[in-house]
């Protein structure tokens, strides 16, 4: 069963999404905030925390589980907060990016068994939590409508811009809401100290989303950043996700999705 109580650590677009789906199954949710910065909406208990303000660690409530939203890093950090914390913490899922993940060659499958670029700060407090029993939800590029009063996150806007390096690179993608989905399964299974690739498991060409976007008349001609250096374009399974935590993903079909955000648009 779901945790009666969750703390998120951090909120974002991501957060925006997960708080109604854990408030619908009658979870008692805070969220928490730099302190100072603007305060959630009055509906969210929200907590004054900054990671690297120690005299902020014991406003937070003891909880059934909480969720790492910003970046587990650095990882001396994290380890103190993990040592001194844990017992108050309870369960713990954080979120992670695929870019962790080497890819050894143009359009590499990538996987959970892929090496990992230990060298980032990221990873490093990552493996740290995993140590303590955390899941990791590494996830590919998110996207979805407006949420509250944050802007949506429209892959065909990301084109129109030109900060798109390569149409023949793939991109992998997952919608905020399958991803908050993803979080509440992590949540609800017994699973400890394991990792996730969290995307909606079907890699596209940038090219072949462009050409699709100008046949529906919603982009003209694409400037990609040429003379650039781009990552290795890779390609993500989400298999390991699906087998182990079972979230049930509503947002699969990117064109269908891509045709809503462009009607939120107009």
């Amino acid at each position: 069963m779901i945790p009666p109580s969750v703390t998120l650590l951090g909120t974002g677009y991501t957060g925006e999404a997960l708080v109604p789906l854990l408030e619908a199954r009658s979870v008692t949710v805070a969220t928490t905030r730099r302190p100072g910065s603007l305060t959630d909406p009055p509906s969210h208990r929200t907590i004054p925390f900054d990671l690297s303000d120690f005299s902020t660690w014991a406003n937070l409530p003891r909880s059934n589980a909480v969720v790492w939203i910003f970046p587990a890093e650095p990882a001396d950090l994290i380890r103190h907060f993990v040592t001194e914390q844990g017992g108050r913490l309870g369960r713990m899922v954080a979120l992670g990016t695929t870019s962790s993940y080497r890819a050894g060659e143009q359009d590499a499958l990538v996987s959970e068994d892929s090496d990992l670029d230990e060298h980032q700060p990221r990873v490093q407090g990552e493996q740290i939590l995993m140590e303590h029993g955390a899941v990791i939800l590494r996830s590919a590029g998110i996207y979805g409508p407006s949420l509250g009063l944050l802007k949506a996150r429209h892959p065909l806007d990301w084109l129109r811009a030109g900060r798109i390096a390569s149409g023949e690179s793939y991109v992998n993608l997952i919608h905020v809401d399958d991803l908050a989905r993803s979080i509440v399964a992590a949540l609800q299974e017994q699973v400890t100290g394991d990792h996730f690739i969290v995307s909606d498991g079907t890699p596209r060409r940038w090219q072949e989303i462009e050409a699709w976007a100008a046949a529906q008349g919603f982009v003209r001609e694409v400037q990609y950043r040429r003379g650039s250096s781009p990552r290795l374009s890779r390609r993500l399974s989400n298999g390991k996700l699906l087998r182990v935590l079972g979230p049930e993903l509503r947002h699969t079909d990117l064109y269908a999705e891509l045709l809503a955000l462009e009607r939120g648009k107009s």
